[in-house]
């Protein structure tokens, strides 16, 4: 495979392979490699390739699968953190409004079935110094970083839903979890 020596490229082709399409990840890392150098114009033009590629070769499921699967983080240390304030209050109103009070860069509301993680901004270090906006196909990364998160702070595997994201051209971005 080309160089793709960048954690995201790493990860998105690792997640390709992983989903037996080895094939393609090797289409893709010579087509369109990503260095750890790359500036940031580089990197909002991979993610546009990424994107795209993706959109033309898979139906939007398996889409979803390999981009939640290629997500960064959370660390174990952040996510042990939040796990901490939720095994002191499991009251899902409580909890979200004990996390809002750590200011911890985004918001947590709980509509009485499910909780909703907000972020009023795009944290994503691959796209986030550029503001051209991306399909939802970049931003289901997130789905797979909230899936992880909140799998450690309730024990158990928990459904995420994209309602919304700043890479679309929506205010904030919003994640519905469902546990």
């Amino acid at each position: 495979m080309a160089n793709n020596d960048n954690a995201q490229a790493r990860r998105l082709l690792e997640s390709m392979t992983a989903h037996n399409e080895q094939a393609m990840a090797e289409e893709f890392s010579k087509s369109y490699p990503l260095s750890k150098s790359a500036n940031a114009q580089r990197k909002a033009e991979w993610a546009k390739h990424v994107c795209s590629f993706l959109e033309e070769h898979y139906e939007d499921e398996t889409v979803k699968t390999i981009r939640m699967d290629c997500a960064c983080g959370p660390s174990k240390r952040f996510a042990e953190k939040l796990k901490k304030v939720y095994d002191t209050e499991k009251d899902p109103a409580v909890f979200a409004e004990k996390i809002n009070q750590l200011e911890l860069g985004f918001t947590l509301e709980y509509d009485g079935n499910d909780l909703y993680l907000i972020y009023p901004v795009c944290y994503c270090s691959c796209v986030n110094k550029n503001e051209e906006t991306l399909s939802k196909t970049w931003c289901y990364c997130t789905l797979g970083y909230t899936k992880r998160m909140f799998k450690i702070i309730f024990e158990k595997e928990v459904q995420a839903e994209l309602i919304s994201s700043v890479k679309m051209g929506d205010p904030e971005c919003r994640i519905r979890i469902m546990a």
